[in-house]
């Protein structure tokens, strides 16, 4: 059996996935669960600084999930791709509480899994104040949280908010801090991989990429937000191309390891991340909604495709996806002898690629839909609407050009 263990920071991990900071993390009892389902660290629901204790208090109720009871199935079959809307800004600790906690998490927790901290501040004064203090607990890992998609819509200069920050708050915690860190970036910024790099040359010993979005939906006829009528966290499976764009580009910049989370849902997403860059994969939505006791069956599921593949552990996949990611001007374009191709006995007759050819190359005969390969133009869109996946491509997508061989340390 593959070995799991995975090394941040000189701590050791009993596997790669971890419980993100969020609501099944918002004490020590939800962190003990988070270990005993199996996760190999929890990431302890961030505490605000004061000048940001309105986040202490949540609005009621704060969940809202698009497209995901409607799924067919459902529940025995969950979908894999909805949307979660929420406002669950921070831990509804103050600063005493939240220290205490940890420790009882830790202690709780043992020598089983890791306990990690997280700490947002408005001012500098905060963020001294908060190091100086997680320095005392019994937490493993500190995660300084520059990240919350909307703490700055409450009026204060944090999370999101405060990226240009970044700099200046991780060389100010790195000089504090006695235990190993890491710094959660905002996806909400120019460039992600930039402020990675410059808090890394501050001193961050790990990068967090990314959290969620923020964002909004509209009831028409109330004509106000969906939910508690604010911005708030947007999320979901959907944004795992963001986040796995993110960790390569991350990977190939940085020395420092990477813990990634973005669109986690399944056990595959974890190897996905590991793939490109990863040392450890956090996962917010895919716990809340799959339950605790889903990181068991992740690393089982990671463990029999390790084991499958010949590899005796995830440090010998890690990066192994990075040579193969084009640029977009190395792929290959006007290629000839690609076009649609139908396979009759599947073939119901729908006529739905019909309306989706935008090239008016199929017609539907007695026999199925017919395709003329003289005006195919090869888009695939009849292949990916197809209801009963009777249309496939004569060719396969080639590559230009073999980029050249990226590495990446973790």
């Amino acid at each position: 059996m593959a070995n799991l263990k995975v090394t941040a920071a000189g701590v050791v991990f009993p596997n790669p996935v971890i419980v993100g900071s969020a609501s099944p993390s918002m004490d020590w009892v939800g962190t003990k669960k988070g270990i005993e389902g199996g996760a190999g660290g929890v990431i302890v629901k961030s505490l605000f600084g004061d000048m940001g204790k309105l986040g202490r208090s949540f609005p009621r109720p704060r969940f809202k999930l698009y497209d995901y009871k409607d799924y067919p199935g459902y529940p025995e079959k969950l979908p894999h791709a909805f949307t979660l809307n929420s406002l669950e800004e921070c831990s509804h600790f103050g600063y005493e509480e939240y220290m205490i906690d940890v420790n009882k998490a830790k202690e709780e927790v043992g020598d089983t899994g890791i306990v990690m901290a997280s700490l947002s501040g408005v001012s500098i004064e905060e963020w001294v104040t908060m190091c100086n203090m997680v320095n005392e607990t019994k937490a493993d890992w500190v995660e300084l949280n520059v990240s919350c998609p909307f703490a700055a819509d409450m009026g204060v200069k944090m999370g999101a908010g405060a990226v240009d920050m970044c700099p200046e708050i991780v060389r100010t915690c790195a000089a504090l801090l006695k235990k190993p860190f890491s710094v959660k970036i905002s996806p909400q910024s120019q460039n992600p991989v930039d402020i990675a790099v410059a808090c890394q040359e501050a001193g961050a010993m790990a990068v967090n990429l990314s959290a969620r979005l923020s964002g909004f939906d509209i009831d028409i006829d109330t004509m106000r937000p969906i939910g508690p009528g604010a911005q708030g966290g947007w999320g979901g499976p959907y944004l795992i191309g963001y986040g796995l764009k993110f960790v390569a580009q991350a990977a190939q910049r940085l020395h420092i390891p990477i813990i990634a989370g973005l669109g986690v849902w399944d056990w595959k997403d974890v190897i996905k991340y590991t793939l490109v860059g990863a040392t450890l994969v956090q996962s917010g939505v895919g716990i809340m909604l799959q339950g605790y006791g889903v990181s068991k069956k992740w690393t089982d599921n990671i463990n029999a495709w390790l084991d499958a593949k010949g590899y005796s552990s995830l440090d010998e996949i890690r990066g192994l996806a990075l040579p193969n990611i084009l640029k977009t001007a190395e792929v290959e374009r006007a290629a000839e002898g690609i076009y649609a191709e139908v396979d009759y006995s599947k073939c119901t007759k729908c006529a739905i690629c019909v309306r989706s050819c935008f090239y008016d190359a199929i017609k539907v005969t007695k026999v199925g839909a017919v395709v003329n390969s003289s005006k195919c133009d090869g888009c695939g869109m009849c292949m990916e609407v197809c209801p009963s996946n009777a249309v496939k491509m004569a060719s396969p997508q080639r590559r230009a050009t073999t980029p050249s061989s990226n590495s990446c340390c973790s």
